[in-house]
């Protein structure tokens, strides 16, 4: 438990208009950015890429713009956004939006500094050895990349959603700013935010958890639980956005400590299989069957999850405790509207084992740190828990 290694070399900017100051905090990083953004056009239609732009170009910093990046960013539009970076002679690299942009992000700047193909890194062929200096600025308040050393990408050919870890592509700078939170629609509030609490709550009860990662996990529970709810149904409110944006930095601050455990790992197949699939919306279907099959192996946890949401435990016993988290998560995703099953998202039952060997195969690690370890079988009846 008190056996902690931990340096970010990340330098946090965590200020409501701070988006407005982005050439200033970037100074010295480089002459020319290269902005990765989603070809959603969010962050076109709500002014964020204008206001960086400004930023930019108010302190003299050239840009270019690489919009071709999907929700669940693939192995091939890296090794497109990475020719583009070179073409215009780019030298550090800006994430703009939600996880997919800044793992992007962070998957081309690793490949520009450490050589062509992405692809190699992805299959863990080759080392990742530096990176362009990074630059993070989550609009969304569910990834946490903006401050660990991960970033996922599908390598299509495989269907398998990898990580890749470095400590090469911790970002030179987080920029996190509530405002560019306010206009995530009632869904995207929700799943983001449940994405915030997995990592949360995988971070608090995994086999590799420590004080500090408790600690920050703790934190992050406790503001999502308080806010979670009034934050989908009145989505301007910025003291709200604020606490949860806060939330999602510490949950990924926790991650980045101790990983997260099996409830990611089951998720990862189910985005690589299905491309449509929000992250954050696959973690909260798979998140009620994950607590119901890890219960019996972290009770204390569970009871102290408990009380740190603020559930009524005085007359309970630890399992009683710990139950009700399990009890909690399934209201609250009815609450939020976030009631929906597999089946509801499209996935086939004859999916079910080819993700389950996919998850054994990639994520492997994952499923090891999970207090409880499932066989083939037990990981196929969570999955049909959640169906």
């Amino acid at each position: 438990m008190f056996s902690i290694r931990f340096s970010l070399p990340t330098k946090i900017v965590f200020e409501i208009g701070s988006i407005s100051r982005v050439g200033y905090e970037v100074e010295g990083l480089g002459k020319k950015a290269l902005i990765v953004i989603t070809r959603g056009g969010s962050m076109i239609k709500f002014g964020y890429l204008g206001n960086v732009r400004l930023s930019l170009e108010a302190r003299g910093i050239k840009y270019a713009v690489y919009n071709n990046i999907s929700s669940n960013p693939k192995a091939d539009e890296v090794e497109k956004g990475v020719e583009f970076a070179e073409k215009e002679k780019c030298d550090f690299i800006i994430g703009l939006g939600g996880g997919s942009a800044i793992d992007a992000a962070k998957a081309i700047a690793a490949t520009l500094a450490s050589g062509k193909p992405f692809i190699k890194y992805l299959r863990k062929e080759k080392e990742i050895s530096a990176a362009y200096p990074i630059v993070a600025i989550p609009t969304t308040h569910g990834t946490g990349s903006e401050v660990d050393k991960y970033a996922v990408v599908t390598d299509t050919e495989r269907k398998a959603k990898i990580s890749i870890i470095s400590c090469y592509i911790y970002p030179k700078v987080a920029i996190l700013d509530p405002e560019t939170t306010v206009t995530l629609p009632p869904q995207l509030t929700a799943a983001t935010a449940f994405d915030a609490l997995s990592h949360a709550l995988e971070a608090y009860v995994n086999r590799s958890t420590n004080s500090l990662a408790r600690m920050f996990a703790a934190e992050a529970i406790k503001n999502i639980a308080e806010n979670i709810e009034h934050a989908v149904k009145h989505g301007v409110n910025i003291t709200i956005r604020t606490k949860l944006l806060w939330a999602s930095m510490l949950a990924g601050l926790a991650i980045d400590l101790v990983r997260t455990a099996l409830c990611h790992a089951m998720e990862h197949p189910l985005s690589a299989f299905y491309g449509h699939v929000h992250h954050g919306l696959g973690l909260s279907i798979l998140l009620p069957a994950w607590i119901k099959y890890t219960l019996e192996s972290a009770k204390k946890d569970f009871a102290e999850i408990a009380e740190i949401i603020g559930l009524k435990t005085e007359e309970l016993t630890i399992e009683q405790a710990a139950q009700s988290v399990y009890n909690y998560i399934v209201d609250l995703r009815r609450t939020i509207g976030l009631d929906f099953k597999l089946r509801d998202l499209g996935v086939k039952v004859k999916d079910v084992d080819a993700m389950v060997e996919n998850a054994f195969t990639y994520m492997k690690p994952l499923i090891e740190n999970n207090p409880r370890i499932p066989t083939r079988e037990e990981m196929k009846n969570i999955y049909m828990e959640a169906y």
